[in-house]
């Protein structure tokens, strides 16, 4: 496996359009198993509100390796999703990706950011701590299908 410094130098961002769609639903479909937690329908309507979010998408030598994206709410970039490939985990592309979205939600006079993630997910937990995220909230029964609590954070750009 090549390091993460390889990685990191290799990478490629950019905005993500439409037509990633069908990319993105293989790549949830990678990293939750066999089944996107996300429809196709809800994809193409996050992607399709430019003005009022933003996606991301990383690539490694031409090949989605990760992507994630935000939505604009009265001066908040909530994150929706981020996701990076099993075999690409655990190798800064997450956190590169956290870089972007920052960048965007600056770009778009943002003053915060926020996001939920699974109380189960000590992983992400510790990345989003790391970036500056801190904890406001515990959301209960949040995740439907296995009525796990959700950790609200926060951070002040």
């Amino acid at each position: 496996m090549r390091s993460d410094v390889m990685i990191e130098a290799d990478l490629d961002f950019q905005i993500a359009k439409i037509t990633d769609i069908m990319a993105f639903q293989q790549l949830l479909k990678n990293v939750y198993g066999g089944e996107s937690p996300w429809s196709t329908a809800i994809l193409w309507m996050e992607l399709s509100k430019k003005k009022y979010g933003r996606y991301i998408k990383a690539q490694l030598n031409n090949e989605l390796v990760g992507f994630g994206g935000i939505r604009i709410e009265c001066n908040d970039a909530h994150i929706t999703n981020i996701a990076v490939l099993k075999d690409y985990q655990s190798q800064g592309i997450g956190t590169q990706l956290l870089h972007q979205l920052r960048e965007e939600a600056l770009k778009m006079d943002c003053q915060t950011m926020s996001l939920e993630v699974r109380a189960s997910n000590h992983q992400a937990i510790s990345v989003y701590r790391v970036f500056g995220f801190k904890q406001v909230g515990v959301k209960e029964n949040y995740y439907l299908s296995s009525n796990e609590d959700a950790i609200d954070m926060s951070l002040t750009l």
